[in-house]
């Protein structure tokens, strides 16, 4: 399963009328996306909101039943993204993330170097509000780099020290850091 057919999984399973995708580069998922209304934001991009996140959710009116957040990789933008989410989510709606799971240290970079892959920090953000918001249902699908999935519900905090919160421990403990499941229990719990 890759993230496109996560969220039109999503979709179709809770009848979602109305998407929202931060980040859509070459629209590779954006196009294929099956649902009545959706709306894509990127500063760098011709598509319905030409500017930053942060500009669009300042004039935004709308809410969403579905979020897709692939915008930039750093974990305080990617916070920001989910916080402002958050706030025009749709009872029953979801946010997912793309990039949750970088299987490798250069990969998990602040910047983006131009090619090559780049995940960014935000496994960072996840694990921060799995360690610090117990009114959010929080886990991530082990594919395509790692797909969050967030909504409103609760959780168990986990216990990270900040100093924890770098690659060295992430990757001998991401399991319970990312609550990371597979597609198999994705599919279990989202029925």
């Amino acid at each position: 399963m890759r993230r496109f057919d996560i969220i039109n999984y999503l979709i179709k399973l809770y009848n979602y009328k109305s998407y929202l995708e931060i980040g859509i580069n070459r629209r590779i998922n954006f196009k294929r996306i099956i649902i009545d209304h959706k709306d894509g934001v990127d500063p760098n991009v011709d598509c319905d909101f030409i500017m930053t996140s942060d500009k669009f959710f300042e004039i935004n009116k709308n809410t969403y039943d579905i979020i897709f957040i692939d915008g930039l990789h750093q974990d305080a933008q990617v916070t920001r993204d989910i916080n402002n989410s958050l706030k025009i989510l749709n009872e029953n709606g979801i946010i997912l993330l793309h990039d949750c799971n970088p299987k490798r240290a250069h990969h998990q970079r602040d910047e983006y170097l131009g090619s090559g892959v780049w995940n960014g920090t935000v496994w960072k953000a996840v694990v921060r509000l799995r360690s610090t918001n117990p009114n959010l249902y929080i886990s991530v699908v082990n594919t395509d780099t790692g797909i969050g999935i967030i909504k409103k519900g609760s959780q168990d905090l986990i216990n990270i020290k900040e100093e924890d919160i770098n690659y060295q421990f992430f990757r001998k403990n991401k399991k319970m850091m990312l609550n990371l499941i597979s597609i198999e229990e994705f599919l279990n719990i989202f029925k």
